[in-house]
């Protein structure tokens, strides 16, 4: 449609050239217009080329747009105003409305206290190449780029799509999904910033009553962006705010190379706080490759990444999480999650120094308050803490069904490597490595202490399977950074080599095949991509060498 156009009008900033007859068009085919508005436009222009653009946000709400219609705003240039569209400018899944930029850079929106970006009840619509701000978060009272879905129908909108949009300064997300009683199918935000919002950084998350069981969106990709510096609100009490990137009643969605830092630190919920990066209510959302650290809490949480309640066949695997106030990795469902936890798995993770601001948490830390866990499965992870902690592994195991595999738990001076509160059959420990540095290793077993591996395993039957020992109570030989020294920046690749097992290592090549030995489904590879074999032992933890 768009060279139709062009064969129409010429290029942008031209004149028309010539009328055409196009055979093959019905008299209703709507033909695909550029709009431009520039700073020193006129609302009085036709708005259709860069010498007679338009002026204001306000004449694009007025104008109706159409499948494949492009709005572009003068890079370089500030625009004031709440861009809003509706039902009535919603494009195609083959063409697609689009509001960016035209020029070198990206066009300013600037919404003074309200809504940056709007989009109500509109499917086919893309929002790239700009820069959304608001007045800051103590004038502020609305969101960045608002997508919501308020249709009566229960029919997901298609394809949404935000990209390369920085957006600062608003009182409540910066970027929100949402809708009731459904949302967006085919969503994709990509290579965003979202940084100093009030109530949280991104949010993909449905209205729906918390006892429903239906998901609001479907098919959601998040990649390669940034949340930071998103503070949450002390006087919201209603449940968490300060996160970074939350998928929430997904159906299916990836969190994908992103990095969350220094989110939460004003999170003035007793109920519930922020993680960095995390999904709730959710099926079959993986989170991988990403970063998520020095983020705070004044309550709860205040973690790295979490698989939190209602969540089905969700997995992390390959993240870093350090210096977080909360846990690194974190499994926890609530008493009134809409569905039973089950199918969750963690895997070839790596959480150094995390659990700073309660000694109850842990690097990893899985508890059940509501219906329970069904085949939770958390295989080859790292995890290093310190003496700011209780414990490198905290697992409450009441409603909990797991199974924990050739993990490292590694504690440096006074925390124990592994806690259990309530212990049962249903938690399996199979070829994992604990080590306390500075003292005498010590599993904490309900009101038991075990500083003997063969007592432990004779006792509980844990640590063994078909009658052969398995775990290891030794120094895993990792050449890692000292515990303690705090890391308030994003770690570059090059330094993960510290924590891969040295060649003296008992880590190396001491792990469960677990593809072999239980069946386990896919081509495996660990923390730094490379292939685990299909026969012979996996290393224990992360890394493989």
């Amino acid at each position: 449609m768009r060279r139709i156009r062009k064969l129409i009008y010429g290029q942008p900033g031209e004149g028309p050239l010539m009328i055409v007859l196009i055979c093959g068009l019905g008299a209703n085919s709507a033909f695909a217009t550029d709009w431009f508005v520039r700073c020193n436009g006129d609302d009085s222009a036709p708005g259709t080329n860069r010498s007679a653009a338009w002026r204001t946000i306000e004449r694009v709400n007025r104008a109706r747009l159409h499948p494949g219609d492009r709005v572009l705003f003068e890079a370089g240039q500030t625009f004031t105003g709440n861009l809003r569209l509706t039902a009535k400018d919603a494009g195609t899944p083959k063409a697609r409305v689009i509001i960016g930029s035209f020029g070198p850079g990206r066009a300013t929106i600037f919404a003074g206290t309200g809504t940056g970006v709007a989009v109500e009840n509109a499917g086919g619509i893309t929002i790239q190449n700009l820069v959304v701000m608001g007045e800051g978060i103590t004038n502020n009272t609305g969101y960045g780029v608002l997508c919501d879905n308020a249709q009566t129908n229960a029919t997901m909108l298609e394809h949404l799509s935000i990209r390369n949009v920085k957006v600062s300064g608003f009182g409540k997300h910066g970027i929100l999904v949402s809708g009731a009683p459904a949302g967006f199918r085919h969503v994709r935000i990509s290579d965003c910033t979202m940084r100093d919002n009030l109530l949280g950084g991104m949010e993909v998350a449905g209205r729906l009553p918390w006892d429903s069981t239906n998901y609001a969106h479907a098919d959601v990709q998040v990649t390669q962006c940034r949340a930071f510096d998103n503070t949450g609100d002390p006087n919201y009490h209603k449940n968490h705010s300060g996160s970074g990137i939350v998928l929430y009643e997904v159906d299916g969605g990836v969190i994908d190379r992103c990095v969350a830092w220094n989110n939460g630190g004003l999170n003035g919920s007793g109920g519930g706080g922020p993680v960095g990066l995390w999904t709730c209510a959710s099926r079959r959302v993986v989170i991988q490759h990403c970063e998520s650290f020095s983020n705070k809490t004044k309550g709860a949480d205040g973690g790295g990444f979490d698989i939190d309640g209602g969540s089905e066949d969700c997995l992390l695997q390959y993240n870093y999480s350090h210096d977080n106030d909360g846990p690194g990795l974190m499994v926890y469902t609530y008493a009134y999650a809409s569905h039973t936890d089950r199918g969750n798995v963690v895997r070839f993770n790596l959480s150094q120094n995390d659990s700073r601001r309660s000694r109850t948490y842990a690097g990893l830390w899985v508890r059940n308050d509501g219906k329970g866990m069904i085949g939770l499965e958390v295989y080859n992870n790292t995890v290093l803490v310190g003496s700011w902690t209780d414990q490198a592994a905290g697992i409450r195991g009441e409603g909990v069904e797991a199974s924990f595999r050739n993990n490292i738990f590694l504690a440096e001076g006074g925390p124990v490597p592994l806690r259990v509160e309530s212990p049962h059959t249903k938690l399996r420990f199979e070829d994992n490595l604990y080590w306390r540095d500075g003292d005498r290793v010590q599993i904490e077993w309900g009101q038991n202490a075990y500083t003997s591996l063969e007592e432990w395993r004779k006792e509980t039957g844990e640590e063994s399977l078909d009658g052969k020992p398995l775990g290891l109570f030794e120094n895993p030989g990792l050449a890692v950074y000292k515990a303690g020294m705090r890391s308030t920046r994003s770690i570059s690749a090059s330094s993960f080599r510290t924590f891969r097992p040295l060649p003296s290592s008992p880590a190396k090549k001491a792990g469960l095949n677990l593809r072999s030995r239980f069946g386990f489904e896919g081509a495996f590879q660990d923390f730094l991509g490379r292939q685990l074999p299909a026969n012979g032992p996996w290393p224990l933890g992360a890394f493989a060498r």
